[in-house]
């Protein structure tokens, strides 16, 4: 998505072929991408001559000769071309604006549609009126009084134009970087200092951004042929288990709101986050409770399934997908023979369970910031979940059928290791505990996995 430094391009290439430039009737080929009335934007632009161009937050202004002006904002695969009136894409366009001396015009490329345009008379302000200082402006105390009345993220609230603007989601992750702030800290827990460091950290990002025409990291162009290359330059965002440029910690990578937030646990002081894999009665749950002992969070991927089937909303949802599973209640024996028998039930059904418990235990993490986690996850290789943790200890046996007669489990529990692609991964496994001896032989192994990791 277009950010402060991609529009503020843009806005400096067209300012190039724009000005002075008059427009003559635009062709709206997709009319949501319209905002304002319609016969008033067709009407108003036509004839105008722009006078110049602005910028405010992520949205570019057109400013016009009658003092009226014309918004964009990009949202996330907008593009403003300057093309050729006659010989031009008509490939995702979505209005072309003719300029009347020239066989040219300004064209609106935009993929998915999310992409807006305004025309505002004028003194309206449209949705400027909801639009924030950017960091050049704001002041310390201003945002500092915003950010600690609110009890959401800190990755959230930098997203939040209304209070400050500019940064979307590749900068935010910079600026918590740059900072050593988490994503995850809340707003109410923030200091007037925080809140110093991240107006200098924006503004310093934003300006060697800009320098360096933005960042392309999927489909940005300022102009036709011409890319951004901040991309070169990034710490965190889109470096997902790669070593932190300035600890070499692996960066790990979590949801926030549904935005990815890249960030180095050890520099921006979130805690530990290990998964504990391995096969059924292997001894990851004796393991887990070790690492709790030493003060570890912890969490049960089975003990989070467990709720939910105790869940009404989820049984309801489940219910409908998989009404067979229900006689009349949820019977978990026809789930565990259709688990080993049906391999279409057994990818749709732990596609629909894996989905959930990813959630959980993203909100798991987020929920425990700054302080050391560790997460039960059996099938962690099968729910494709292995690139969310750097650090994978899997828990092995050879006293299996020992496990399960003491827990009291029946042996052909045995039977659903084969669901388990535990062996296929096994060299992702950044440590591995052995059970095959006494349970203080295990804590020993943990304390030293820990040593190792903090070391």
């Amino acid at each position: 998505m277009p950010e402060l430094p991609e529009v503020e391009t843009i806005k400096r290439e067209l300012n190039k072929t724009l000005l002075d430039k008059t427009f003559l009737s635009p062709t709206i080929y997709f009319k949501n991408t319209v905002q304002t009335p319609l016969e008033e934007y067709i009407n108003g632009i036509n004839e105008a001559k722009v006078t110049s161009l602005d910028r405010v937050g992520k949205f570019l202004i057109i400013n016009l000769n009658n003092n009226h002006k014309i918004l964009f904002h990009l949202r996330m695969e907008g593009k403003l071309y300057v093309v050729d009136k006659e010989n031009h894409s008509l490939k995702h366009l979505s209005l072309f604006i003719p300029f009347k001396d020239k066989n040219e015009g300004l064209a609106f490329y935009d993929t998915r549609k999310f992409g807006v345009s305004y025309y505002l008379k004028e003194n309206e302000l449209g949705p400027l009126s909801k639009v924030g200082e950017e960091p050049y402006t704001i002041t310390k105390e201003k945002l500092y009084k915003e950010y600690k009345k609110s009890k959401k993220l800190l990755k959230e609230l930098l997203l939040d134009q209304s209070i400050m603007s500019g940064l979307g989601n590749i900068y935010a992750n910079e600026v918590l970087f740059a900072t050593s702030l988490s994503p995850f800290m809340k707003g109410e827990d923030i200091t007037l200092s925080d809140c110093e460091n991240i107006i200098k950290e924006s503004i310093r990002i934003l300006n060697a951004a800009i320098i360096n025409n933005g960042s392309t990291i999927r489909t940005y162009h300022a102009k036709e042929g011409m890319s951004g290359s901040f991309q070169n330059f990034l710490k965190v965002y889109s470096k997902q288990n790669q070593p932190c440029p300035r600890c070499k910690t692996i960066i790990e990578k979590r949801y926030v709101g549904g935005r990815g937030t890249e960030y180095c646990p050890h520099c921006q002081h979130t805690g530990l986050t290990i998964a504990i894999t391995g096969k059924i009665a292997s001894g990851k749950s004796l393991a887990l409770s070790y690492f709790k002992k030493e003060g570890f969070k912890v969490f049960s991927s089975d003990d989070e399934v467990h709720k939910l089937y105790q869940d009404q909303t989820f049984l309801k949802q489940l219910k409908k997908k998989f009404p067979h599973i229900f006689t009349p209640t949820l019977n978990k024996d026809v789930i565990s023979k259709l688990l080993l028998e049906d391999k279409k039930f057994k990818r749709s059904y732990q596609s629909f369970i894996f989905s959930e418990v990813k959630k959980k235990a993203n909100q798991f993490i987020i929920d425990n910031d700054n302080v050391d986690k560790a997460l039960e996850i059996p099938l962690i290789f099968d729910a494709r979940m292995q690139d969310d943790y750097p650090i994978i200890i899997g828990v092995e046996t050879t006293k299996q059928k020992e496990h399960l007669l003491e827990r009291g489990d029946d042996l052909k529990k045995a039977e659903f290791n084969s669901l388990n692609s535990y062996d296929k991964y096994h060299d992702l496994l950044t440590y591995i505990l052995r059970t095959n001896s006494s349970k203080a032989e295990l804590y020993k192994q943990v304390k030293e996995v820990i040593k190792k990791l903090k070391s």
